[in-house]
C-alpha cells in the first residue's frame, strides 16, 4: 500500500520541485520521482475525489489503483504539461466507474459533486484563502449546495485546482464556452442570493474572466 508521507515539510520540499521535471523522471522509472508525485498531488486528489463520494474506503482505493496504475504503465504515458488534469481526469473516471457498479442509475452527466457539511472549509475558501465566520461558512455551503453538480465542478477546479477553461474542459468532456457558462451561471447565482458575498471573498473572485 502506499503510504504517502503528508507532512507540511514533504509537502514544501516536493512544491519547489516542477511538476513537469517531475513527471519526467518518473516515466525514466526514477522511484524518488514517483514517491514525489504521491506526495505532491496525493492531498488535493483526495480533497477532489471527497466531493464524488463520502466512501472513505472506496476514495482510497481509487487513489491507490491511480497511483498503482502509473507507476504499472509508466513507460507508454506520454510527457504532457498539463499532470494536474490528467491526474484529475483519471481519478474522476476511476470514481465513476465504482459508482457505476453500485448504481444504475448514475452517468457521466449526473455524475454528483457534493457539498461539504457546513463546519467544513470549503475547496473555495481554501483557495481564496479567505477566512470567512462559522455562520457565513455555513450560508456559503448552503448556496453551493443549490447550485448543479458541474457548477460546483467548475467552481472546485478553478479556483482550487486553479485550471484553465480548457483543461476543466477536458476533464469535465464538455467544449470551453461551456465551462465558461458553468462558471458564470454559478458565481452569478450565488451573487443573486447573497450580494455582499463580493466584498467577502475579496472582490476578485466574482470579478475573474472566465473566458480564460
Amino acid at each position: 500500500m502506499l503510504k504517502p508521507d503528508l507532512s507540511h515539510t514533504a509537502q514544501r520540499t516536493w512544491e519547489r520541485t516542477d511538476e513537469t521535471v517531475l513527471w519526467q523522471q518518473f516515466r525514466e522509472g526514477q522511484e524518488a520521482a514517483f514517491q514525489g508525485l504521491v506526495q505532491h498531488f496525493y492531498r488535493e486528489l483526495h480533497f477532489y475525489g471527497g466531493r464524488f463520494t463520502r466512501d472513505s474506503d472506496l476514495l482510497k482505493d481509487c487513489l491507490q489503483d491511480l497511483f498503482l496504475d502509473l507507476w504499472t504503465y509508466r513507460n507508454k504515458i506520454v510527457q504532457t504539461p498539463y499532470i494536474r488534469p490528467y491526474l484529475y481526469k483519471s481519478l474522476r473516471r476511476k470514481i465513476h466507474r465504482e459508482v457505476m457498479r453500485h448504481s444504475a442509475v448514475v452517468s457521466d452527466d449526473s455524475m454528483p459533486f457534493d457539498d461539504v457539511s457546513s463546519d467544513e472549509i470549503t475547496a473555495e475558501q481554501a483557495m481564496i484563502h479567505t477566512e470567512l465566520s462559522e455562520y457565513q461558512t455555513a450560508r456559503l455551503n448552503a448556496l453551493l449546495a443549490q447550485l448543479s453538480d458541474r457548477q460546483r465542478e467548475a467552481i472546485h477546479l478553478k479556483f482550487y485546482a486553479e485550471l484553465s477553461n480548457e483543461e476543466i474542459a477536458d476533464i469535465l468532456a464538455v467544449n470551453k464556452q461551456s465551462v465558461a457558462n458553468l462558471l458564470h451561471r454559478g458565481l452569478t447565482r450565488l451573487r443573486e442570493s447573497w450580494p455582499s458575498l463580493l466584498s467577502l471573498l475579496a472582490g476578485w473572485l466574482l470579478h475573474e474572466s472566465f473566458t480564460k
